[in-house]
C-alpha cells in the first residue's frame, strides 16, 4: 500500500475511533442538546467520516462496487454504533440518529469526491 494510501485509511480509523469514543461516553458526560441540534452532530460526524473515506476512494481508484460497499460498511457500522448506545447509562437508540449518520455519510462522500476532482493535486497526496 502507498504511503498516501496508507495516511488516508489511517484517518478514517482514527476518526471512526473518535466517534465511537464519543458515543461510549455515558449520556451524564454529555452536554444536554436538543432542538435537533444531536442529528447535526451526527450528520456532522459521519459527514467527515464520508469525506475522509472519499479520499480514500479516490486514491485507491474506486469504481462503482467500491463507493457503494464504502457507504454500506459506514451505514452497518452507524447501526452497531446505536445498538451499542442502548447499552450505556444514560444514551439511547433512535433511528432518526441513524438517518442523519447515513445522510451525513452519503453526503461526504459526494463532497469528497467533488472536492478531490476539483483540487486533486492537494487532497490527493
Amino acid at each position: 500500500m502507498k504511503g498516501g494510501h496508507r495516511r488516508a485509511w489511517l484517518a478514517v480509523g482514527a476518526w471512526a475511533a473518535f466517534q465511537l469514543t464519543l458515543t461510549s461516553l455515558p449520556g451524564s458526560a454529555l452536554p444536554g442538546v436538543s432542538n435537533g441540534l444531536d442529528k447535526v452532530a451526527h450528520f456532522c460526524l459521519y459527514g467527515l467520516l464520508g469525506v475522509l473515506l472519499a479520499r480514500v476512494g479516490l486514491l485507491q481508484v474506486w469504481r462503482r462496487g467500491g463507493w457503494i460497499a464504502a457507504l454500506a460498511g459506514v451505514l452497518v457500522m452507524a447501526a452497531l454504533d446505536e445498538w451499542h448506545q442502548a447499552l450505556v447509562p444514560g444514551r439511547s437508540t433512535e433511528l432518526a440518529d441513524w438517518i442523519s449518520d447515513a445522510a451525513g455519510t452519503a453526503t461526504g462522500l459526494v463532497a469528497g469526491r467533488l472536492l478531490g476532482r476539483r483540487w486533486a493535486k492537494v487532497w490527493l497526496r
